[in-house]
């Protein structure tokens, strides 16, 4: 409950915190500002996904192979990660697709456009006042797009299976 409970704290409750933390560490306008404060936001979310996962895992397997000669440590690091792979999956994309179109953070810590990221560099550079330039907006959706795409694409079928999982008792 407390991991789901930190997901829900509002991230523009943390830019003071995390404004002191990165001018201490002289991180300002650096993209080890955005490493930083990144995993603030997903491992919460990848914590809470995984439990779910885990909790999904059927403890007739774990049994089996405790029967079969393993050890409940081997259980652990030989059948488990691979019962829960779909999961693990499912997650990476997931948290990939969160940090790539994160756009706030970005915003507060990273001034200077050419270390901005994708998702705040693409509006900044190429919309001026009112002025869209529309051609390169659209090239740089595409091009930012095709890296999710190849994600899902090569993970389609652990990624559907990660989402199953657990739906239907066997």
């Amino acid at each position: 409950m407390g991991i789901f409970f930190t997901y829900l704290i509002p991230p523009t409750l943390l830019f003071i915190p995390f404004s002191r933390v990165i001018s201490a560490l002289g991180l300002q306008n650096s993209l080890g500002a955005l490493i930083l404060i990144y995993p603030t936001m997903t491992i919460p979310f990848c914590t809470w996904l995984v439990m779910g996962f885990m909790r999904s895992v059927p403890w007739d397997i774990e049994e089996q192979a405790m029967i079969d000669g393993y050890s409940r440590l081997a259980v652990i690091l030989r059948v488990a990660p691979r019962l829960i792979l779909p999961g693990i999956l499912t997650v990476v994309v997931f948290t990939f697709t969160l940090v790539m179109q994160e756009f706030v953070y970005a915003l507060t810590f990273i001034s200077s456009v050419d270390r901005m990221t994708v998702s705040l560099g693409v509006p900044i550079a190429l919309v001026r006042g009112d002025v869209y330039h529309w051609g390169s907006l659209m090239a740089a959706a595409l091009f930012t797009s095709i890296p999710l795409a190849v994600i899902y694409n090569l993970f389609i079928d652990r990624f559907i299976q990660g989402f199953t999982m657990g739906a239907v008792k066997g």
